[in-house]
């Protein structure tokens, strides 16, 4: 099977290639649930909220969390360690262009943990 979420970056600003970007990561993070679902012991993870960031601070902050919490709950299942991915500030280039390399190495471990890439 191979992964959906082709384009994991996207430019500082670029709001068009952000959309793209949360579409596809949403997908990706359905895809894992769908892996999980179907176990022999199936392991059922609710729908997080996560496919758009929002705009203003207060919607960044709790897609943060909220992501952070589901990247908590699929690390346990893959028995792999992150760092909080909660902790940054991505109105801040430098913040974002490092978050988005920390969260794209996740995604591929989780990638081949699962299954999906």
């Amino acid at each position: 099977m191979s992964t959906e979420f082709g384009a994991n970056v996207f430019e500082f600003g670029d709001s068009a290639g952000r959309g793209e970007w949360e579409i596809g990561h949403y997908r990706q993070h359905l895809r894992y649930q769908v892996v999980l679902a179907s176990l022999a012991n199936p392991i059922v993870i609710p729908d997080f909220p996560i496919m758009r960031i929002g705009e203003n601070k207060n919607e960044v902050r709790v897609w943060l969390d909220t992501h952070e919490n589901l990247h908590t709950l699929l690390r346990g299942f893959a028995n792999v360690n992150g760092i909080n991915l909660s902790q940054v500030d991505l109105s801040d280039p430098n913040e974002f262009y490092q978050w988005m390399d920390s969260h794209n190495l996740e995604h591929a471990i989780l990638d081949a943990i699962f299954g999906v890439a």
